[in-house]
């Protein structure tokens, strides 16, 4: 299952770096329109859903990567059943806040979805269709904090750590 997890993950890591490089496009093809005196319509709008898009659906990869920023000054600190205590701390509040932000941003797109709801701008595009990024962003972040959750309950070490530096290793203080 850890496996199935890890490439869907990886699927959203590469579809965020897909919209990244949509926004580039999108930029340049902006400062192109502009030279030739003309203008995309709605083009920052569509650059703002796809910086959306790519800020949520590299949640769960970067998790998974050990790419979040962590205050590890604590867990770093202790050993032994008081470390394990800390992180299952850790991560269930973790998975409890980022689960009803998932909860909530699904709802969200599910009502904008019900009620045809569309952006304001000079392209009106279904609000749930950016919404969506997001939506699945967050809830792949909230499994892959359940996951690692779930492995340390069970005794094992989290994922996240796999993907770490260790600075006693680099030889840092």
């Amino acid at each position: 299952m850890t496996r199935g997890l890890a490439a869907l993950y990886r699927a959203a890591g590469v579809l965020a770096g897909v919209f990244l490089v949509a926004i580039c496009v999108i930029v340049c093809a902006q400062i192109v329109a502009r030279q030739l005196d003309t203008i995309i319509p709605s083009a920052d709008q569509f650059a703002g859903f796809c910086l959306a898009a790519t800020s949520f659906l590299g949640l769960a990869w970067s998790f998974r990567g050990g790419s979040h920023i962590r205050v590890t000054l604590f867990t770093r600190a202790l050993r032994g059943p008081a470390h394990r205590l800390m992180m299952m701390l850790a991560l269930a509040i973790g998975s409890a806040i980022t689960g009803l932000l998932a909860w909530h941003t699904v709802a969200m797109v599910i009502q904008n979805f019900a009620r045809s709801e569309v952006t304001s701008g000079l392209v009106p595009v279904p609000i749930w269709l950016p919404q969506s990024g997001m939506a699945i962003g967050l809830v792949l972040f909230a499994v892959a904090m359940i996951e690692d959750l779930v492995r340390v309950i069970l005794g094992y070490d989290p994922i996240f750590e796999d993907g770490e530096e260790n600075p006693t290793e680099n030889g840092e203080p």
